[in-house]
Formats: C-alpha cells, sequence, structure tokens
C-alpha cells in the first residue's frame, strides 16, 4: 500500500515472524482444507448422553444437504435489489449453528445472526432491515417468544424435530432441518455441489453482523468470505508453534454470533482441529473432562476463577495459608524463571492448571480488557494466556499477545496483514484486507469509520510502545465493553434517566466491570416534593447540596423511600434492554466541578464513587461454603469415567 496518510505517525505492522496473508479462501474452502488430513478431526456436541462426534467429512456432507435443500426451496436467488438472499440464525451455540452457517455458506446465502437476549424490538428491526427470507430457530420454544417479531419471513426452519404447534398453523411456511437436509439429499451429487462451490468467490458477502452503536441502535458490518478466512488465517498462522494439520482440541462455549468464536471455528475446520461445543454453566466441567490445548474466553471467566483463587489464598490458615501465599505473590512477577513456573503450575497451583484440563497451550482472551494482574497471574502458573484486540469490523483480530511480544497489560503486537498507526488525538486507525465492506443500508456511518484513505478508526485510544505493543486508554465513542465482552451504549440510557424530574444527572458506569451500574445526582427540589406528597417528614433541616445525602444515611425512612423512587426508575428502564446491559446498582452523589467534561474526565471525578459502588457489590456477594481449593475439581475427580466416552466413534449427523 502507498502511505498516503496526511498524517505523520509511525506505521505499525506484524513482527517479522511466522506468518502469512492469504486472501483467496472462502469459507467453504477452510472446511475442505480440513476434510484432506490424513487423520480425521471431529466436531463434538455434548449431549445428555455424552458426546456425540462427527468426522469433518460427515459434517461436510450435512452442510452440503442443507445448502441443496435450500436450493431446492427455491431461496438462493437474487431478490429484486440483485443482492444474495439473507438467512437469519436464532439458534443455539453449539453444532447445529455451525452447520445452518456452512451449508448457508456453500448455498451463497448472507448470514445475519441474532442474539435472543437482545430486546423484542432490535430482533423486529433486524429482521426487517436485512429483510430476512429464512430464519433459523433451535426450538418451537424460542419461535413462539419471538413469533410476532418474524412472521415477515418467508420460511422458518426449526432444528427441534417436532410437529408444528398448533399456533404456528396461520403463519409463514414451517419446516425442520431434518426436513431441509432431506429434500437436500434427493438431489445431492458431486456435480450438484461442484456447481454451487463453483459460484462462490472470496469476495462474496457472508454475513451481516449487527452491533450497537453509541446512540442505542444496531449497525449491521457486511463481511466477505475473504474477510473472515483470512483475517483468521493471519491469525492462526501466526501463533507460536501452531501447525495445519496438528490434532489440537479446542473447547468452544461462547457465542457465535459474535465474531471472536465464530472466527476460531473457521480457523479450527482449516487447521484441521478437534473441536468440543460446550455451554457457559458446563464449561469448567468439560475443561476438565476434555483437557483442551486450545481454548477462547472472555475476560469474565478468568476474573472469576482469579478471584476464587485470592479467597482461596486469604482463607488458608498455618502452613497451608503460608504456602499458598508465597506462590500468589511469586505468580504476579512478571518475569519469572521457567522453574518456578514449572513448580507454581505443577505444585502450589496443581488443582488450578488441572481445573482448565492440565494441556492448554493457547489460552485466548479478548473481547474486552484484561486486567493486567490476571494476565501475569495466569502465565506465571503456567496456563499461557494471550490476549488480543479487534472489532467485528476488522473480522475480529488484529493484533494479540505473543513470543517476546507477551507482555500484561498491552493486546500485542499487529497480526500479518494489519497496519495501524495513531491519529492525531491518540484515535487507533486500522488498514487492512479484513475490514468490513461497510455498514449494511448506512453509507454515511461507513464513509464516518472508513476514511478516503481506507483506514478504519476504531474509536479506541492507544499508544505503541517502541517494540510496536499496542496499550489501550479508554473509547473515543460512546461506547464500552463489559469484562464479559459485551457492547454498551450509555448515553440513550442515561439520557432516559435525566428525563425524569427527580434526575439531574445520571453517569452510567462499568468499562471492564461485569456489570453496570450508574450514579445519580437528584434534583434536590423535585425530589422533596415527591417524598413529602408521598408521607415524608423533615422538620426544620435545611435542604443544603452539601448535607443531603448525609441526611439520607442519617434518616432510614427518608432513605429507603427515595431509593425506592430511583430503583423505579432503573427498573423501568431494564425492562427495554437487553440482559447484559441492564443496571444492576446505582448511588446517589454530589454534582463535582468538571464532571460535565468528557467520559473518560468524569470518570476520573467520580473514581472513588465507582470504587466504592463494585466494593460493595462484591462484599454483598455471599461467600460460598468453604472448604478446600477448587470443589468443583474434587467433585468431579469423583465421578464415574466409565459413563463418559470422550473420543466416541463419529456416528452419522442425527436429522430425526
Amino acid at each position: 500500500m502507498v502511505d498516503r496518510y496526511p498524517l505523520c505517525c509511525p506505521l505499525y505492522v506484524a513482527p517479522a515472524t511466522k506468518g502469512s496473508v492469504e486472501l483467496h479462501y472462502t469459507i467453504p474452502d477452510l472446511l475442505d482444507m480440513g476434510c484432506a488430513y490424513d487423520y480425521e478431526p471431529t466436531l463434538q456436541q455434548w449431549t445428555s448422553q455424552g458426546w456425540e462426534a462427527y468426522t469433518f467429512k460427515e459434517f461436510r456432507i450435512a452442510a452440503e444437504e442443507v445448502a441443496l435443500g435450500l436450493t431446492a426451496e427455491g431461496l438462493t436467488c437474487l431478490d429484486p435489489e440483485g443482492e444474495r438472499p439473507r438467512i437469519g440464525l436464532l439458534l443455539e451455540s453449539d453444532i447445529h449453528w455451525a452447520l445452518v452457517d456452512m451449508g448457508s455458506a456453500i448455498a451463497r446465502m448472507i448470514t445475519v445472526p441474532l442474539d435472543k437476549a437482545q430486546p423484542f424490538s432490535t430482533i423486529g428491526w433486524i429482521v426487517s432491515d436485512a429483510n430476512l427470507k429464512v430464519l433459523v430457530v433451535s426450538t418451537w420454544k424460542t419461535l413462539q417468544r419471538f413469533y410476532r417479531q418474524v412472521q415477515h419471513v418467508e420460511l422458518i426452519i426449526v432444528v427441534e424435530e417436532s410437529p408444528p404447534p398448533a399456533w404456528t398453523l396461520s403463519g409463514p411456511t414451517m419446516k425442520t432441518l431434518g426436513e431441509i437436509r432431506r429434500q437436500g439429499r434427493l438431489v445431492h451429487t458431486e456435480t450438484a455441489i461442484q456447481d454451487l462451490k463453483e459460484q462462490i468467490h472470496p469476495d462474496d458477502l457472508a454475513t451481516i453482523v449487527y452491533n450497537s452503536d453509541a446512540s442505542g441502535h444496531v449497525k449491521g458490518a457486511m463481511l466477505s468470505h475473504r474477510n473472515l478466512t483470512g483475517n483468521i488465517w493471519a491469525a492462526f498462522s501466526s501463533m507460536p508453534g501452531l501447525v495445519a494439520g496438528t490434532p489440537e482440541v479446542a473447547l468452544s462455549f461462547l457465542p457465535l454470533n459474535h465474531i471472536f468464536a465464530r472466527s476460531f471455528i473457521y480457523g479450527h475446520f482449516g487447521f484441521g482441529h478437534h473441536v468440543y461445543f460446550s455451554v457457559p454453566k458446563r464449561v469448567f466441567w468439560h475443561l476438565a473432562m476434555v483437557k483442551p490445548t486450545i481454548f477462547i474466553t472472555v475476560p469474565r471467566l478468568l476474573e472469576k476463577v482469579y478471584e476464587r483463587v485470592a479467597q482461596a489464598q486469604r482463607q488458608a490458615y498455618g502452613l497451608k495459608h503460608t504456602w499458598l501465599h508465597w506462590g500468589w505473590q511469586l505468580a504476579h512477577r512478571y518475569e519469572l524463571p521457567s522453574f518456578y513456573r514449572w513448580l507454581l503450575g505443577h505444585s502450589v497451583f496443581n488443582n488450578l492448571r488441572q481445573a482448565f484440563g492440565g494441556n492448554i497451550r493457547y489460552l485466548l482472551c479478548g473481547g474486552a480488557a484484561l486486567r493486567p494482574e490476571i494476565m501475569t497471574f495466569f502465565n506465571g502458573v503456567g496456563i499461557p494466556v494471550k490476549q488480543g484486540y479487534g472489532l467485528t469490523e476488522t473480522s475480529s483480530v488484529l493484533s494479540y499477545t505473543r513470543d517476546r511480544w507477551l507482555q500484561s497489560g498491552t493486546v500485542g503486537a499487529p497480526i500479518p496483514g494489519v497496519e495501524m498507526r495513531l491519529a492525531a488525538d491518540g484515535e487507533v486507525l486500522v488498514h487492512s484486507p479484513y475490514t468490513m465492506v461497510g455498514y449494511y443500508h448506512d453509507p454515511e456511518a461507513t464513509a464516518a469509520a472508513i476514511d478516503a484513505y481506507g483506514w478504519f478508526h476504531t474509536g479506541d485510544f492507544g499508544e505503541f510502545s517502541l517494540d510496536g505493543l499496542l496499550t489501550l486508554h479508554g473509547c473515543k465513542k460512546e461506547l464500552f465493553k463489559l469484562s464479559t465482552g459485551k457492547y454498551v451504549a450509555p448515553v440513550p440510557m442515561e439520557a432516559q434517566l435525566e428525563a425524569a424530574p427527580i434526575v439531574k444527572h445520571a453517569l452510567l458506569v462499568g468499562p471492564g466491570q461485569k456489570f453496570c451500574g450508574v450514579l445519580i445526582v437528584p434534583d434536590f427540589d423535585r425530589l422533596r416534593s415527591i417524598l413529602q406528597a408521598n408521607g415524608a417528614h423533615f422538620g426544620d433541616r435545611a435542604w443544603l447540596v452539601d448535607d443531603l445525602l448525609g441526611d439520607f444515611l442519617r434518616d432510614a425512612d427518608v432513605s429507603v423511600l427515595a431509593r425506592a423512587h430511583y430503583q423505579t426508575l432503573i427498573d423501568q428502564l431494564n425492562d427495554q434492554l437487553p440482559s447484559w446491559s441492564t443496571i444492576k446498582r446505582f448511588a446517589l452523589v454530589h454534582s463535582k466541578v468538571g464532571a460535565l467534561g468528557s467520559r473518560q474526565q468524569r470518570y476520573r471525578v467520580y473514581a472513588q464513587e465507582i470504587e466504592t459502588l463494585y466494593q460493595e457489590a462484591a462484599a454483598q456477594v455471599p461467600p460460598r461454603r468453604p472448604a478446600r481449593l477448587y470443589q468443583r475439581w474434587r467433585r468431579l475427580r469423583l465421578c464415574d469415567w466409565r459413563n463418559v466416552t470422550l473420543m466416541a466413534k463419529p456416528t452419522s449427523l442425527n436429522d430425526g
């Protein structure tokens, strides 16, 4: 690329290490590569009877049947606007998600992932904006929940193999996934599949992924086959020691409607890895059972483990306390000799290492910022954690820590094909072949995100070290991420709270935390009038700004009554929000000088109040039953392993 960007700032690229840029693959190409290895990689789905294993070849045949079944329904033709038809995926993050996604890619349909945790209005808007022609859902129960929002699609496909309930008789055409596959099986030939695949081009649009923007609305990022396959190939090929065709074992539990987890599934296809599909509530059980070598997660999971280890070493006593405390302090040292790492991982914190399966080679954390001390600790005990950075608009990974670029507090160095630089105000700019095509039906937003020189403006502030390592310092855009990896748009939530007469100012908090909180500056005059109308008596007390909150704390009746009014406001707001962005706690605060500046400035002004809010939340969490370290692992060791088959003989995909 000719560097014509007008800002005279350094250009940062991938280190001159292993890794390659491959831009000629499609998503089905990666599955074909996995099927070509001498051994047979498998996809494992957890069921009530244990793991069901399917070879890549069996999975490919099933996906081809889905593609031909969709074609037989007449669903793969261009729409009146000349675009490929869109298919919505309202599915659990299991093998059926991957199956429908791959079948749609072979049929040249554009997938639109949907999150059932989103509000009904958001689901309905996406269905309308994307003009979905087909919707695939996991169960009839899920369909019933969103039935009113999806009645305009032509065909609804349900994975669950049971007759349609009576309430579906007057709606769109209904079929099960098994029926679609059987239709495709009737016309399945090598020639028919070859004809479909020859029509797929790397520049074809593969998916539209909707995410919230700063205003609280959602925008659809359009990603091509080239964007997705090129990005994950660059990330995997630059991973130290990871070689295509080696039978690594991966455990997947993150939502596949997010690009982070989804792109890794594509990478596992291309590199021929065994993949186990788990769910959050079973992930620790499956980690110990499956013993994966590759595991991706969000910071919240590691935070929970870290907090429990910290609690265990604090509550221990005698020699055990001394032993754990020594290991805890040692594990937080940034540079630790390999002998001490081995000692910590195989002796002091052996239970912790075994809880992750004991074989982890690549534990990649993304979706939000990971606290430096947590990353240092896990690496210190022999669990190699790598922190990554990326966005949906960049097809997932932009940079991650590796080799000598493994430094806590940073998000590492760029992957091959990615060029980075900083704008004058410190915003991170990116130029790569993995950047989205644009926002669907929103050329203005596209022009605002991708400038005339092809640089994507991430909306994140950062700085580079002399070694080219990127450190992030907050958001330029009015968005922030929780430690769960979920985006939150604070502005519309604050505006709705401030519309209430008893709220003068509201500040939503939670970047890097596990939940959202809000600081509220009350409108004292309005609040007093409302409380008096509800029977509160204040006597002759002066309602001075400096004394009001102190009065609340001293007068329990007034405090309870006032807080009840604010809690009602918050409950009304929460009813309209996705579950991940609901407000869990609030605090009443004074207005401060400097509290009307930028969001980052307001966070600095109210730093003490924010810290207190989350400290009180942590203090109110009831302690777990004490006992020894990692009870779940101890219980797991007592299970009857004879009833569990980890690498079961592959069987055909159940189509009902």
